[in-house]
């Protein structure tokens, strides 16, 4: 079993003005700034065996605000990306209808299994962050406790769970 502390990256500019990101960068906002400093003092005397971030840019800001110097520790993963928004990427949410250019539920769903099934060998018996996008943990988790997503609710900027895995 593995001991998963899942959070999602500070609100970005994107965020607040209701536009898709996807694989885009994304840009902090000042209070995702200020939740991503929050957050730091949630986890500043947290010890993990080992800590996880998706590449994009908006989850690496949010991993230097928060962790400090152990950023240097942290381990980059495109497995822990957004959805890919194809055509929709930088487009408002409302009222979009999606199209075959957006990564597929089930895309995720494989990518997410892949991930946990990498912890569960790699670090079972130890404590691991995860940091990541709205979406995509809510994705995570509906794989941990075998649901369908759409009954879970999305974590809030900079909120983070605890999950015990195991496959």
């Amino acid at each position: 079993m593995v001991k998963i502390y899942l959070t999602r990256h500070g609100e970005t500019i994107e965020n607040s003005r209701g536009l898709f990101q996807g694989h885009a960068p994304g840009h902090l906002s000042d209070k995702g700034k200020e939740q991503a400093a929050l957050l730091g003092i949630t986890l500043k005397d947290m010890t993990f065996d080992a800590m996880f971030c998706s590449d994009l840019q908006r989850c690496k800001d949010t991993a230097a605000i928060a962790l400090g110097e152990r950023v240097a520790d942290l381990n980059y993963t495109p497995m822990l990306r957004e959805r890919d928004m194809g055509n929709f990427s930088g487009k408002e949410i409302k009222g979009a209808v999606l199209d075959d250019s957006v990564e597929s539920t089930e895309s995720m769903l494989e990518r997410a299994k892949t991930f946990l099934r990498f912890l569960d060998t790699e670090y079972a018996g130890k404590k691991v962050l995860v940091i990541s996008h709205g979406y995509f943990a809510r994705i995570i988790q509906s794989v941990i406790e075998n649901v369908d997503y759409t009954t879970l609710h999305k974590l809030d900027n900079c909120e983070v769970r605890e999950f015990v895995w195991s496959e």
